[in-house]
């Protein structure tokens, strides 16, 4: 694959910007990371998300929504537990304007009581309509973490927002524009779109990132756990990693794939062997600083727990044997030149690479250093998971 259309380069204000051009396409992709520590009350990022489409400059809501329609193109918006990203794609042609308008909402700073009044009900319905759903396996992975400040929802309490002080809302705006904003812009942009990104975003006064210390968290490590009752149970199995290296942060996609991903997975050959036809598992990973969880997530009947309990840790041996080569480098590594095809995507891998390593990740750099996976060094990171910490959480329905 030819990577010489990529780009890697610090701006002005000490931001960064990634990009991969192919003037042969027919559409822009642009994705705006802004990294936080998670300090403070749970839930107020995620608030001035949903602030930043309230007002751009003299637009108001219904002109922004009014100018996102014109142009084809919806400027997107989510909050991590670390980081809020924005995104957009749009034809070649309205770039310009369609980045103009997502810097202005960025850069509003200040908001009425009526728009303020009117995102506290939004963000009211998202968590109703969150507490309709079975989160526990979810609400688990959370609160494994051993840094406490990553363990809060991130939508947090309406009741405890609705009380919250203007002015902590404006600190935590003001927190995300910070030297560690990343930013990415991929497809069929020119050379004066890249200049706009520069010249807008490039120049945004930026504070320090601040990284704080990690606050301890209570440590609960008992090997195995019961939540609910039932006689369906869904089985979590997590494996926590302190300490993890650059290297094992992304073998961790590769182990995912090669273990859980496709009926010819790892996963489902070993547990049909032993009488288990399993059609769905859901293997995951998420990393938090030198922090990884591993985990995969299926379901059993009750009365089978003594018959798989045992079949975990077989599972686990029988998995660093797995041709993990065959089974992932063709979709994870042959394919990366799809990724070049389709800006949208290819924005949306480079967010996803930055969450996992902290840094930017061009094409080029992934593709050098997954290149020189073999089953020996992918076998060795996945002993190193299934050696850590492991938690078995039996939840009940």
């Amino acid at each position: 694959m030819d990577f010489s259309a990529e780009r890697t380069e610090s701006l002005e204000n000490g931001a960064k910007l990634l990009s991969f051009r192919a003037p042969h396409l027919n559409s822009v992709a642009f994705s705006i990371v802004l990294p936080f520590v998670p300090e403070g009350t749970p839930g107020v990022a995620h608030l001035v998300e949903h602030l930043f489409f309230e007002r751009a400059g003299a637009r108001r809501a219904k002109e922004i929504n009014a100018e996102m329609t014109s142009r084809g193109s919806e400027i997107m918006g989510y909050t991590a537990v670390n980081y809020m990203c924005f995104n957009f794609s749009c034809r070649p042609e309205v770039f310009r304007p369609q980045l103009e308008l997502l810097f202005d909402m960025l850069s509003q700073r200040e908001y009425d009581d009526a728009e303020y009044e009117r995102v506290l009900p939004v963000i009211r319905n998202e968590i109703f309509e969150a507490n309709f759903y079975d989160s526990r396996p979810a609400d688990v992975l959370r609160e494994l973490w051993f840094d406490s400040r990553y363990i809060e929802p991130i939508l947090g309490s309406s009741a405890v927002l609705e009380r919250t002080d203007r002015e902590e809302i404006d600190e935590m705006r003001e927190r995300l524009f910070n030297r560690g904003m990343r930013l990415f812009l991929t497809g069929a942009f020119s050379e004066e779109d890249a200049a706009a990104v520069r010249e807008s975003f490039g120049k945004m006064p930026l504070c320090t990132l601040e990284k704080t210390p990690a606050r301890e968290e209570e440590r609960e490590t008992r090997e195995y756990n019961r939540i609910g009752r039932g006689r369906e149970l869904q089985v979590l199995v997590t494996y926590h990693v302190e300490h993890a290296d650059e290297r094992l942060k992304m073998a961790a996609l590769w182990l995912r794939n090669g273990l859980f991903d496709g009926l010819d997975a790892a996963f489902f050959r070993f547990f049909d062997e032993h009488g288990f036809q399993f059609y769905s598992v859901d293997g995951n990973y998420s990393v938090r600083g030198d922090e990884l969880v591993f985990s995969w997530l299926t379901y059993i009947k009750k009365e089978d727990r003594k018959r798989f309990e045992p079949l975990i840790d077989e599972f686990e041996e029988a998995a660093e044997h797995t041709d993990f080569c065959a089974l992932v480098r063709p979709y994870l590594y042959d394919n990366l030149v799809f990724l070049a095809d389709s800006p949208e995507r290819l924005c949306a891998h480079y967010v996803d690479a930055w969450s996992d390593l902290g840094e930017v990740l061009p094409l080029s750099e992934e593709a050098a250093f997954s290149g020189t996976f073999t089953n020996e060094t992918l076998a060795k990171c996945w002993r190193k998971i299934s050696l850590s910490l492991r938690r078995i959480f039996y939840i009940g329905k």
